[in-house]
């Protein structure tokens, strides 16, 4: 699993989950599709139909509610589809950047490097198979809802509450119209919701590998510098591995500053629309016995849990490089070096983490404070 092909597999099965909802990052880079399109007039049909549902109901506080408890996954959705296409070669480089500076650049690696991808690769597969067994079992719950809601109260409901405007799920027609569009948005939310969670969660893994990959040759560095034999024989080992830890920190900051670019505003549209939807599940868990609110709530606290603590790892990982770094014997190297480790002091030293679009930090702290407001 450790293997290149094992990446370039993953991303076959991420590029045929880019063509669902019309984001095909990698093969129609920033191009709007006949699926875009298609995924764009659904969603303004379903925008178009909360505001007519919301005004027809403007009177029964709870229906409004309930209506709303899908607005905050479509708006956080949507965000996602256009950072998709404006983020997409930015994608495609940092794809690239994997391969070659993850896996070509240290074909020659060392028996930790080849522990710690082969652990990654592990975990990668591990969680894109949960997440797809576990986004089939959300859509069957939703899917199975109207058969619970008809064989427990004897009515007649659909996927969701937001009806057509001027042709509600009173009659039988309207019933199956508005079930179509339903189903439609339930298939490409939950594919699209996969392909941007888990792409965020590669690509973080991959960024953390990098700045593993540079705490264990710092670590080698920091081994020839306490072997006096070898700083007296050997120097040019030295200056060889030193000049490798420097270019691999600052591939480790690019990767960092990548992830941030691309997923910064995906980051804020989580937290702000997964906020509003906790609120919205919250009072009606207190007010109602509805049951899809509980499904509502379970979703979309373990996507937001996900997103902080995949920061959060992040943030600890960047710590991680901080300590090591100032553990070193700095005094041991030349003086060139020591010059040049000053630098490097300097760079690290420079705030480096995951951010909801600069807004606040995506880390425990954040998260503690995020749930405390909701």
């Amino acid at each position: 699993m450790a293997t290149i092909e094992s990446f370039r597999k993953l991303l076959k099965y991420l590029i045929v989950y880019s063509k669902v909802p019309g984001v095909e990052m990698w093969t129609a880079p920033g191009k709007f599709k006949p699926a875009s399109y298609y995924v764009s007039f659904h969603i303004i049909v379903y925008f178009v139909s909360t505001v007519w549902t919301l005004k027809k109901y403007s009177d029964d506080p709870i229906h409004m509610m309930k209506v709303l408890i899908t607005l905050g996954t479509a708006v956080q959705l949507y965000i996602k589809f256009f950072v998709g296409h404006s983020k997409s070669k930015e994608v495609i480089v940092f794809s690239n950047k994997i391969e070659q500076e993850v896996f070509e650049q240290n074909k020659n690696r060392t028996a930790g490097e080849t522990v710690l991808l082969k652990q990654t690769g592990y975990i990668l597969w591990f969680f894109f198979r949960f997440v797809t067994a576990l986004a089939t079992i959300v859509v069957l719950a939703f899917g199975l809802y109207p058969l619970f809601a008809y064989n427990v109260n004897g009515v007649v409901m659909p996927l969701f509450l937001y009806e057509l405007p001027f042709y509600d799920w009173s009659t039988t027609i309207g019933y199956v119209v508005n079930m179509m569009f339903q189903v439609n948005l339930l298939v490409i939310g939950t594919i699209g919701a996969m392909l941007f969670d888990f792409l965020y969660f590669m690509y973080a893994m991959y960024t953390m590998v990098k700045a593993d990959i540079f705490i264990i040759h710092l670590g080698e560095l920091e081994k020839m510098l306490n072997d006096p034999l070898t700083m007296k024989k050997n120097q040019s080992s030295v200056r060889e591995k030193w000049v490798q830890c420097m270019f691999e920190h600052q591939q480790t900051t690019n990767f960092l500053n990548s992830i941030e670019d691309i997923f910064g505003l995906m980051c804020l549209a989580q937290v702000s629309m997964g906020v509003f939807t906790i609120c919205d599940a919250m009072l009606l868990v207190a007010l109602t016995d509805w049951y899809p609110t509980y499904s509502f709530l379970l979703v979309m606290f373990i996507e937001l849990s996900l997103y902080f603590l995949i920061g959060h790892l992040i943030e600890q990982k960047i710590d991680a490089m901080y300590n090591k770094i100032i553990s070193m014997p700095w005094f041991k190297l030349p003086v060139k070096e020591q010059k040049e480790f000053r630098f490097l002091m300097s760079r690290q030293q420079c705030p480096m983490m995951l951010t909801a679009y600069g807004f606040h930090p995506m880390n425990f702290e954040a998260y503690m404070s995020v749930y405390n407001s909701s």
